[in-house]
């Protein structure tokens, strides 16, 4: 049992690991999460039938059939290049956020557009004043995930948006590998945003070329012990999610688990 005077910190696998980025229906997910001993679950919600209200009752119903438990939905970036756009965009987040409510989950997550597309990082500000409020009234946090080459990516980025929506319902998403990418310190990020910090996404990434290269955990240029350590000093509470996009099914359980074995050393709470 946790102490109550301990943050807790509790470790979840995303299903992007295990279906990859096609559109599965989230079987692979459902069959071999508990292969890696977790329970708690991202859900990479990125095609629409995931998000009807067929799919939220598929995934509600799925999680209850194994003893899965989903903790947070990742939904395709921010979009609002103008009105129209805004106003679906609006709508969207409207409707997701009614639908993690319905399936108890508290976190909802996003990245931002391409730099120079889809109304840039402004859009995004202008999304989130709107949806913010609503978050907020229903105890649901958006996690606003950093990416290279995105409007979200720099510490800049997200002081602007801290600075332009004060909102308790809007914090960031720490991903290690999309930092490595884009050549950020993260000990920087968490000693000036450690306040803000809400979810962690754990990947490994080859260099700080600029791109996407991830690799398994271990591989790549990501310090785990240096940035999950200094998250500890500053007390985080929240997840810490493995999400290395599936690389090969034969071996997706070996790359996952040794991402649960990094993740585990720094919970409080074990399943």
């Amino acid at each position: 049992m946790t102490a109550p005077d301990r943050p807790r910190r509790v470790v979840a696998v995303a299903t992007i690991g295990l279906d990859g980025f096609g559109d599965e229906g989230f079987a692979h997910a459902f069959e071999l999460v508990p292969r890696l001993g977790l329970r708690r679950v991202e859900f990479n919600c990125w095609y629409g039938r995931n998000l009807t209200p067929t799919g939220i009752a598929a995934i509600r119903d799925g999680c209850a059939a194994r003893g899965l438990e989903p903790v947070s939905l990742h939904l395709p970036g921010f979009s609002s290049g103008g009105a129209a756009d805004h106003a679906r965009e609006v709508a969207r987040w409207l409707w997701v956020l009614h639908a993690a409510d319905d399936l108890g989950v508290r976190t909802v997550k996003a990245t931002g557009s391409a730099r120079g597309t889809a109304g840039g990082l402004e859009g995004v500000i202008d999304v989130l004043r709107e949806i913010a409020p609503v978050a907020a009234d229903q105890g649901i946090t958006i996690a606003l995930e950093n990416h290279v080459a995105n409007v979200l990516e720099t510490p800049e980025d997200y002081r602007r948006v801290f600075s332009a929506v004060d909102s308790p319902a809007i914090g960031m998403c720490l991903d290690t590998g999309h930092f490595a990418a884009s050549g950020i310190d993260m000990l920087d990020v968490v000693e000036e945003f450690h306040d803000r910090i809400v979810h962690v996404d754990l990947k490994d990434c080859a260099s700080s070329a600029g791109r996407e290269d991830f690799v398994g955990f271990g591989e790549g240029i990501v310090d785990f012990d240096a940035v999950l350590g200094r998250l500890v000093t500053h007390d985080y509470e929240g997840v810490l999610l493995v999400e290395l996009p599936r690389r090969d099914a034969s071996t997706v359980i070996d790359d996952l688990a040794a991402g649960v074995r990094i993740a585990r050393r720094y919970a409080t709470e074990d399943d």
